[in-house]
């Protein structure tokens, strides 16, 4: 009975093994030596935007403002075209959310730039449909007292 068993588990690593190597190097072997064609540049645009002045609103008054210089990044000039069309709605939908944000958020020691950009390119999605916004840059962030 001992000798069966051996004999079965030795018959079962054989074939794994063999199974294995034909998975591994028949199937997987390529038979063209050609690397594929690098994939094409996009093509990016650039629609800048005016400078947006959020207000901090605390306790009921405007304690201070923060100005942000946001670009959006889209690719192809059918994207640009459409995102230009829609900036006064995207802009709108912009301060609205970051009025909202900045009431929340502390602003005394520092502006987050990287959370707000997050939330941007979601509002911007949000607003122009998915793919047509790629990034949204925020090339200057700044408090501006009052």
């Amino acid at each position: 009975m001992k000798k069966i068993l051996i004999l079965l588990i030795l018959m079962f690593l054989l074939g794994g093994g063999g199974g294995g190597y034909y998975y591994f190097f028949v199937l997987a072997t390529d038979t063209s030596n050609e690397p594929p064609p690098p994939p094409p540049e996009p093509d990016f645009r650039f629609v800048e935007m005016q400078p947006l002045r959020i207000p901090v609103i605390r306790g009921g008054a405007v304690v201070n403002y923060v100005v942000l210089n946001v670009t959006l990044e889209t690719i192809g000039p059918e994207n640009e075209e459409f995102a230009t069309s829609l900036l006064p709605r995207v802009r709108n939908a912009f301060i609205t959310d970051l009025n909202g944000y900045f009431a929340a958020v502390s602003v005394e020691d520092r502006i987050l730039v990287k959370a707000i950009k997050r939330r941007l390119h979601i509002i911007a999605n949000r607003t122009l449909g998915p793919g047509v916004v790629h990034d949204v840059l925020i090339q200057n962030a700044f408090k501006q007292r009052k």
